[in-house]
């Protein structure tokens, strides 16, 4: 343990985030502190056997890559947003499966209340989706993703959008969002959201098991533009086809992993070739 202590008080993944990200809302709201030592101290609360943190990052949940006394690496997922731990134990037991048939989720390696566990998993490489074979690698993958995940008979459902009838937009998934603060001059997106949202709810298309966050950021590849790797499985859900693909079409470009910059949304003809090349995938 003592060992363990030394190793985490020393520069690491932490403070290379908070460097770049000082006042950070989003891991103050997460965590409750901007302090390294007291972020560590909160990984070592879980994760007894840390000796070392080489990745650390915050969106909807606070993701730790930790490098245990046995030399295992490991994933550590503190989640937040969420709270229903039945969907937790049904997202895992969806990346068994789904590993077993061959599919690049890392294996799981337990939950203890909203903490997820699993190996850490970094074959391959991120691509830029802008590029037409990327495109359809991903467009691909969401097909046999769906096909996989559905055929396991889990319906994993998380209710990311509980709009009811007279909100516009869900809670925000983080603390960078605040649609009331913004509210002014964004009336036109309202109106857009206004006319929308009576197709929200529709039933239309098959129920499937999808991914709701489908993007490059989240997706790792091989030189045959095979899938090596897939992440964030708290995107998991339950939901109808043409949400799933058309959410994965708006966004399916989004990376912040490359070396270079890019423009990170689709250009409306990439959402359209997207569709296509998962159409032409699913049929």
């Amino acid at each position: 343990m003592r060992r363990a202590c030394a190793r985490l008080t020393g520069v690491d993944a932490v403070d290379t985030f908070l460097r770049r990200y000082p006042d950070s809302p989003v891991v103050f709201d997460l965590l409750g502190t901007l302090d390294p030592t007291a972020i560590r101290a909160r990984l070592r609360e879980v994760e007894p056997d840390a000796e070392e943190i080489f990745f650390f990052a915050a969106s909807v949940g606070a993701v730790f890559g930790v490098r245990c006394g046995d030399g295992s690496r490991v994933a550590i997922k503190l989640h937040k947003r969420f709270t229903d731990e039945t969907y937790f134990d049904d997202e895992q037991s969806l990346q068994i499966r789904l590993a077993a048939a061959g599919f690049p989720a890392p294996r799981p390696l337990g939950r203890r209340g909203l903490v997820t566990r699993e190996e850490w998993l970094d074959a391959g490489v991120f691509r830029d989706a802008h590029e037409p074979e990327v495109r359809r690698a991903l467009a691909s993958g969401l097909a046999r993703f769906h096909e996989l995940a559905t055929a396991t008979g889990l319906r994993p459902r998380r209710p990311f959008f509980p709009l009811g009838e007279e909100r516009l937009w869900p809670v925000p998934h983080n603390a960078l969002f605040d649609f009331d603060a913004t509210a002014a001059g964004a009336q036109w997106i309202d109106e857009i959201a206004r006319a929308a949202k009576p197709m929200c709810d529709l039933p239309v298309g098959r129920e499937v098991v999808g991914h709701s966050d489908w993007s490059a950021k989240h997706v790792r590849f091989d030189a045959a533009l095979r899938p090596t790797a897939l992440y964030d499985w708290d995107s998991v859900n339950t939901d109808y086809e043409p949400v799933l693909v058309g959410t994965a079409a708006a966004s399916f470009t989004y990376t912040e992993e490359l070396d270079e910059p890019i423009d990170v949304w689709p250009t409306v003809d990439e959402v359209r070739s997207f569709v296509d090349a998962y159409e032409q995938r699913a049929a």
